[in-house]
């Protein structure tokens, strides 16, 4: 679908997540939503990341960010139903990951990964 974030298969999408959480928990996330309906949003602004999956049972991609320290004591989660596509990427200078997730009525949710600098911690 996208040359700089190509498609993730959906057999994969498990595995992949899994992954990315034990790869990136604590790293400052920020969640977008650009809605057909209510426009475009930020859920989130570069919190730390619980956990990354997706519930091929219910059909469900959600991300959780906080629930780290006082600082954040509570995981805040965002879900998305019925994923029709997931779009990963590498991005530019101070971004490590960029996952895009395409729901069944055409709404896209962005979701951020930040670098964390060497000797600095996301949240201290």
């Amino acid at each position: 679908m996208n040359q700089q974030r190509p498609e993730v298969p959906r057999e994969e999408w498990r595995a992949f997540f899994d992954a990315m959480t034990r790869d990136y928990e604590g790293a400052a996330v920020t969640i977008e939503e650009l809605h057909r309906t209510f426009g475009d949003l930020v859920e989130a602004e570069r919190l730390p990341l619980a956990y990354l999956e997706y519930d091929p049972k219910d059909d469900q991609f959600s991300v959780g960010v906080g629930g780290r320290e006082g600082r954040y004591p509570v995981v805040l989660r965002h879900a998305i139903d019925r994923p029709r596509a997931i779009l990963a990427g590498v991005v530019g200078p101070g971004i490590e990951r960029r996952f895009e997730i395409v729901d069944d009525e055409g709404n896209r949710t962005i979701i951020t990964l930040y670098l964390v600098e060497a000797g600095e911690e996301a949240f201290a």
